[in-house]
Protein backbone atom coordinates (compact mmCIF):
# COMPACT_ATOMS: atom_id res chain seq x y z
CA UNK A 1 0.00 0.00 0.00
CA UNK A 2 1.26 3.36 -0.99
CA UNK A 3 0.48 6.63 0.36
CA UNK A 4 0.54 9.95 -1.20
CA UNK A 5 3.33 12.32 0.20
CA UNK A 6 1.86 15.90 0.80
CA UNK A 7 3.21 18.74 -1.25
CA UNK A 8 3.71 21.10 1.05
CA UNK A 9 4.94 23.55 -1.51
CA UNK A 10 2.94 26.81 -1.54
CA UNK A 11 0.28 27.34 -4.11
CA UNK A 12 0.29 29.88 -6.80
CA UNK A 13 -3.15 30.38 -8.17
CA UNK A 14 -2.29 32.28 -11.38
CA UNK A 15 -5.44 33.82 -13.99
CA UNK A 16 -4.97 33.08 -18.21
CA UNK A 17 -5.75 34.99 -20.71
CA UNK A 18 -4.87 35.14 -24.41
CA UNK A 19 -3.01 37.30 -26.80
CA UNK A 20 -0.24 39.30 -24.99
CA UNK A 21 -1.59 38.90 -21.72
CA UNK A 22 -0.20 34.82 -22.09
CA UNK A 23 3.21 35.88 -23.12
CA UNK A 24 3.40 38.45 -20.12
CA UNK A 25 2.06 35.76 -17.48
CA UNK A 26 4.37 33.04 -19.33
CA UNK A 27 7.48 35.58 -19.08
CA UNK A 28 6.67 36.08 -15.13
CA UNK A 29 6.31 32.50 -14.37
CA UNK A 30 9.33 31.35 -15.79
CA UNK A 31 11.10 32.99 -13.02
CA UNK A 32 9.08 31.05 -10.40
CA UNK A 33 10.92 27.64 -9.63
CA UNK A 34 8.98 24.55 -9.89
CA UNK A 35 10.50 22.98 -7.24
CA UNK A 36 9.60 25.43 -4.92
CA UNK A 37 6.20 26.16 -6.14
CA UNK A 38 2.81 24.77 -7.39
CA UNK A 39 0.37 26.22 -9.73
CA UNK A 40 -3.07 25.87 -10.80
CA UNK A 41 -4.54 28.35 -13.41
CA UNK A 42 -8.26 30.01 -13.86
CA UNK A 43 -9.05 31.03 -16.80
CA UNK A 44 -12.54 32.81 -17.90
CA UNK A 45 -15.07 31.52 -20.16
CA UNK A 46 -17.92 32.78 -21.85
CA UNK A 47 -21.14 30.35 -22.60
CA UNK A 48 -18.52 27.50 -21.79
CA UNK A 49 -15.61 27.77 -24.02
CA UNK A 50 -12.88 30.05 -23.99
CA UNK A 51 -9.22 29.50 -25.92
CA UNK A 52 -7.40 30.15 -22.87
CA UNK A 53 -8.11 26.75 -21.19
CA UNK A 54 -5.27 24.99 -23.61
CA UNK A 55 -2.60 27.55 -23.64
CA UNK A 56 0.14 26.34 -22.89
CA UNK A 57 2.68 27.69 -19.57
CA UNK A 58 5.65 27.45 -17.93
CA UNK A 59 4.70 24.92 -15.51
CA UNK A 60 2.02 22.10 -15.13
CA UNK A 61 -1.30 22.44 -12.95
CA UNK A 62 -4.81 21.71 -13.24
CA UNK A 63 -7.45 24.61 -15.05
CA UNK A 64 -10.13 25.83 -13.13
CA UNK A 65 -12.79 27.69 -15.43
CA UNK A 66 -14.83 30.87 -14.02
CA UNK A 67 -17.12 33.15 -15.79
CA UNK A 68 -15.35 36.06 -17.87
CA UNK A 69 -17.19 39.09 -16.88
CA UNK A 70 -17.42 40.74 -20.32
CA UNK A 71 -16.01 43.83 -22.15
CA UNK A 72 -16.03 46.70 -19.68
CA UNK A 73 -16.92 49.54 -21.90
CA UNK A 74 -19.88 51.36 -21.20
CA UNK A 75 -23.36 50.08 -22.23
CA UNK A 76 -26.68 49.73 -20.02
CA UNK A 77 -26.86 46.50 -21.47
CA UNK A 78 -23.46 45.08 -20.58
CA UNK A 79 -23.59 47.10 -16.97
CA UNK A 80 -26.68 44.29 -16.47
CA UNK A 81 -24.91 41.50 -17.87
CA UNK A 82 -21.44 41.86 -16.09
CA UNK A 83 -22.97 42.12 -13.32
CA UNK A 84 -24.30 38.99 -12.65
CA UNK A 85 -21.28 37.26 -14.70
CA UNK A 86 -19.76 39.18 -11.63
CA UNK A 87 -21.86 37.71 -9.23
CA UNK A 88 -21.22 33.99 -10.99
CA UNK A 89 -17.90 34.77 -10.86
CA UNK A 90 -17.43 35.28 -7.17
CA UNK A 91 -19.15 32.09 -6.06
CA UNK A 92 -16.83 30.34 -8.68
CA UNK A 93 -13.94 32.07 -7.42
CA UNK A 94 -15.15 31.10 -3.77
CA UNK A 95 -15.25 27.66 -4.65
CA UNK A 96 -12.12 27.53 -6.12
CA UNK A 97 -10.35 29.70 -3.45
CA UNK A 98 -12.16 27.92 -0.79
CA UNK A 99 -11.04 23.76 -2.01
CA UNK A 100 -7.39 25.46 -3.27
CA UNK A 101 -5.94 27.32 -0.71
CA UNK A 102 -3.74 28.79 -2.71
CA UNK A 103 -0.74 30.73 -1.10
CA UNK A 104 -0.81 33.73 -3.51
CA UNK A 105 -3.13 34.85 -6.72
CA UNK A 106 -1.19 36.60 -9.26
CA UNK A 107 -3.25 38.43 -11.79
CA UNK A 108 -2.06 39.97 -14.99
CA UNK A 109 -4.24 42.53 -16.04
CA UNK A 110 -7.35 40.50 -16.47
CA UNK A 111 -10.94 41.53 -14.84
CA UNK A 112 -10.77 37.70 -12.98
CA UNK A 113 -8.63 39.87 -11.12
CA UNK A 114 -11.58 41.51 -9.50
CA UNK A 115 -13.91 38.16 -7.51
CA UNK A 116 -10.80 36.27 -6.91
CA UNK A 117 -8.84 38.55 -5.20
CA UNK A 118 -11.70 39.70 -2.59
CA UNK A 119 -12.24 36.06 -2.31
CA UNK A 120 -8.73 35.72 -1.84
CA UNK A 121 -8.17 38.50 0.85
CA UNK A 122 -11.00 36.72 3.11
CA UNK A 123 -8.94 33.64 2.87
CA UNK A 124 -5.68 35.19 3.56
CA UNK A 125 -4.05 34.75 0.32
CA UNK A 126 -1.32 37.04 -0.86
CA UNK A 127 -2.99 38.88 -4.18
CA UNK A 128 -0.66 40.49 -6.82
CA UNK A 129 -1.79 42.39 -9.76
CA UNK A 130 0.53 42.97 -12.27
CA UNK A 131 -1.11 45.74 -15.35
CA UNK A 132 -0.32 44.89 -18.62
CA UNK A 133 2.52 46.25 -20.94
CA UNK A 134 -0.02 48.10 -22.75
CA UNK A 135 -1.09 50.28 -20.10
CA UNK A 136 1.35 53.30 -20.27
CA UNK A 137 -0.57 56.42 -19.04
CA UNK A 138 -3.80 55.18 -17.08
CA UNK A 139 -4.43 51.55 -15.43
CA UNK A 140 -7.19 49.55 -16.61
CA UNK A 141 -10.32 49.42 -15.01
CA UNK A 142 -9.21 46.36 -12.81
CA UNK A 143 -6.04 47.91 -12.25
CA UNK A 144 -7.77 51.35 -10.96
CA UNK A 145 -10.52 48.72 -9.24
CA UNK A 146 -7.91 46.91 -7.27
CA UNK A 147 -5.91 50.14 -6.62
CA UNK A 148 -8.88 52.15 -5.25
CA UNK A 149 -10.04 49.05 -3.07
CA UNK A 150 -7.27 48.01 -1.71
CA UNK A 151 -7.82 44.41 -3.18
CA UNK A 152 -3.99 43.45 -4.41
CA UNK A 153 -1.50 43.60 -2.01
CA UNK A 154 1.21 44.52 -4.41
CA UNK A 155 0.25 46.46 -7.53
CA UNK A 156 2.94 46.25 -10.93
CA UNK A 157 3.20 48.35 -13.10
CA UNK A 158 5.01 48.60 -16.17
CA UNK A 159 5.93 51.90 -17.06
CA UNK A 160 7.47 54.27 -14.52
CA UNK A 161 4.85 56.80 -15.50
CA UNK A 162 2.22 54.62 -14.54
CA UNK A 163 3.87 54.53 -10.95
CA UNK A 164 4.12 58.10 -10.55
CA UNK A 165 0.30 58.70 -11.27
CA UNK A 166 -0.62 55.74 -8.92
CA UNK A 167 2.31 56.06 -6.25
CA UNK A 168 0.81 52.73 -4.62
CA UNK A 169 1.51 50.81 -7.44
CA UNK A 170 4.94 49.05 -7.89
CA UNK A 171 7.30 49.54 -10.94
CA UNK A 172 10.34 46.76 -11.45
CA UNK A 173 10.56 46.73 -15.20
CA UNK A 174 8.93 45.78 -18.03
CA UNK A 175 7.63 41.68 -17.98
CA UNK A 176 9.03 41.27 -21.89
Amino acid sequence: MTTAIPDDRPLILVTLSGGGWHRETARILEYFPKHRFRFAYVYGHCRGVHGAARLSMPHEGPRHAMHYLGPTRRHPVRFITNTLRFGLSVLEAFSIVRRLRPHAILALGTSMALPLFAVGKAFGARRVFVESLTRVRRLSLTGRLLYRLGFADDLYVQWPSLQQEYPKARFAGAVL
